[in-house]
């Protein structure tokens, strides 16, 4: 049985965070969604300027980074604004660089005093990242990272991380509880690919919009084709993270059972079932890796996701 088509693109997809996000045409969608996260913790954003997403590093020797998005408000605030699919082992040490590398860049030379303009990293998590967030178990899906002393006092205002975590959101609010503009924003960019045709008649000027730009219909045959590919890839990812999820604990427990039992005592079983578990992990990687790479995902990509170096995954 085919396939039912879907009506509205799915916008965590590579294609459809930029169709809806990344473009001038609908820059108002970019600022009514920032404004409804972040605005309290900014100021009000009225307009942005769009600005080169590849930024290369001062030497030849630096690494080269790639925003998804990268822009400056009326202010001269500059805003780095992400979409991040899948956990990876150096997320924080990447968000650090990358606004690390503005920070660089935007200090005037010439001038003895460093008056930087205010660098914000948003970060939208669409995976389960409580062991990135805050540990306690009734964290929000919300949360922010500044610059602070050891007694919490701020240092300074110019460098911020957010993070925004869907899976969390979606576990939390339902659509009946939204709260606020953020509430609906967050909802709708993590269910409006699975919906059939709404009435958005009643719905503000701004989401009138957004479901516009998300149909189906208002594609080319051309876009159709770039969304097609940004959608398998898309569900390879989450496919294959679930996979190796699943089989690195399924291995792990039981070859660290087995081991734990064979040295006959606690503390061996507790040791062995950890080294399993480790060891079940980097097999499932590795699993994960080269069916990746059957399916044409390019090897940066691999990497990032799966945390392995690229001789690990061309062995």
């Amino acid at each position: 049985m085919a396939k039912k088509e879907s009506f509205y693109l799915n916008p965590l997809t590579d294609f459809g965070f930029y169709r809806v996000f990344g473009n001038e045409e609908n820059k108002d969608l970019l600022i009514h969604f920032l404004n409804a996260c972040i605005s309290q913790y900014v100021g009000t954003i009225t307009d942005i300027q769009y600005l080169p997403t590849v930024h290369y590093g001062l030497t030849p020797a630096e690494k080269k980074v790639i925003f998804d998005i990268y822009c400056r408000d009326q202010n001269g605030d500059h805003f780095i604004i992400e979409m991040q699919r899948a956990r990876q082992e150096f997320f924080a040490d990447r968000t650090i660089t990358y606004v690390s590398r503005l920070v660089s860049k935007n200090a005037e030379k010439g001038k003895s005093i460093y008056d930087i303009a205010p660098v914000y990293s948003f970060n939208i998590l669409d995976y389960d990242a409580s062991d990135f967030s805050p540990s306690d178990k009734e964290r929000d899906f919300f949360w922010q990272v500044m610059l602070k002393d050891n007694k919490n006092r701020i240092f300074s205002k110019k460098i911020v991380f957010f993070f925004v975590e869907l899976t969390k959101f979606a576990a939390q609010i339902n659509r009946e509880d939204f709260k606020d503009e953020m509430s609906k924003w967050l909802y709708l960019l993590k269910n409006i690919g699975q919906m059939d045709e709404q009435d958005s008649t009643q719905e503000s000027d701004i989401f009138r919009k957004f479901y516009e730009t998300c149909r189906m219909s208002k594609l080319t045959t051309m876009e159709k084709e770039e969304y097609t590919k940004s959608v398998l890839e898309y569900e390879d990812v989450q496919d294959a993270l679930d996979y190796m999820r699943k089989t690195s604990l399924k291995e792990g427990f039981e070859k660290g059972l087995a081991e734990g039992k064979a040295e006959g005592k606690a503390e061996g079983l507790a040791e062995g079932e950890a080294k399993g578990k480790a060891e079940g992990k980097v097999e499932a990687k590795l699993a994960l890796a080269k069916s990746m790479l059957v399916k044409g995902i390019d090897l940066d990509t691999i990497i990032s996701i799966t945390g392995l170096t690229a001789e690990e995954i061309k062995h």
